[in-house]
């Protein structure tokens, strides 16, 4: 298990990375791929209950609308237009609230988060886009290797009975160490570098366990099997779903400078 998982993130890494320096089409390509695996994944895991029609035709349009320069409010319309449509199609509808809530949390938890990757490599450079992945990846790893190693007080049992408390503090040093250290090169203050990076390292780790509680309440294990050893997209996205959208929020509201 633990080797496949190695395998495909060396195999992953590089096509990514190539992808993230390039930017322009093949970044796109790349995040409209994945919002595609994404969605189909999470439609998967709603079962009867996918609005397929809405699930690809929000989500996919709001990842070419990014694309286009549309500017916050554009984009702000964009989605209430959206939500309004939803709201009045499943008022006459059949379905259950319920339902008509999971496909809206479909169009935020997949389409949103990956575009949010390409308006901080657009506005604000490749290396703050690098920062936020290296953020998110160093928790990742330094959690789970951290919970296997020393994990012995669970951190979210009726979510994931895996995860502890000292996956999650081993997860957070990890990633502001790494966060931290980065963002100091970038030529941001110590105390900036280290708060932020922290916070995202947090945030990142709510993501993960907002991903688990779908799947436990849903009763899968793992939403795919695109990528051997990890799960599907959603399974790799699901702290990069609070990650990005903070980081874009954070650099936005602090006028921080487009890096290299």
């Amino acid at each position: 298990m633990l080797r496949t998982r190695v395998l495909t993130a060396v195999l992953a890494i590089p096509v990514v990375g190539i992808c993230l320096w390039h930017g322009g089409i093949l970044l796109q390509a790349l995040i409209f791929a994945a919002a595609v695996i994404g969605l189909v994944e999470f439609a998967r895991l709603l079962g009867p209950n996918a609005q397929y029609e809405y699930l690809f035709g929000a989500g996919l349009s709001f990842v070419l609308a990014t694309y286009g320069e549309l500017g916050d409010v554009k984009i702000a319309i964009w989605l209430f237009a959206q939500l309004l449509y939803f709201l009045v199609r499943n008022t006459f509808s059949t379905r259950k609230p319920l339902a008509a809530a999971e496909n809206i949390l479909g169009v935020l938890y997949v389409a949103v988060p990956l575009s949010f990757i390409w308006l901080v490599r657009s506005e604000f450079g490749l290396a703050w886009c690098v920062y936020g992945l290296m953020v998110t990846w160093a928790t990742d790893t330094a959690a789970y290797f951290g919970g296997m190693s020393f994990g012995k007080t669970k951190l979210a049992p009726n979510i994931s009975p895996k995860k502890s408390v000292e996956g999650a503090i081993s997860g957070c040093i990890a990633g502001t160490a790494c966060g931290g250290g980065f963002a100091l090169w970038l030529g941001q203050p110590l105390g900036f570098a280290l708060a932020v990076s922290l916070l995202l390292s947090i945030a990142g780790q709510l993501g993960d366990l907002c991903e688990s509680a779908l799947k436990r309440e849903k009763s899968v294990k793992d939403s795919g099997a695109i990528l051997p050893g990890h799960g599907g997209i959603l399974d790799r996205v699901d702290s990069l779903a609070f990650v990005m959208p903070l980081l874009y929020i954070i650099l936005s509201l602090m006028l921080i400078p487009a890096g290299p």
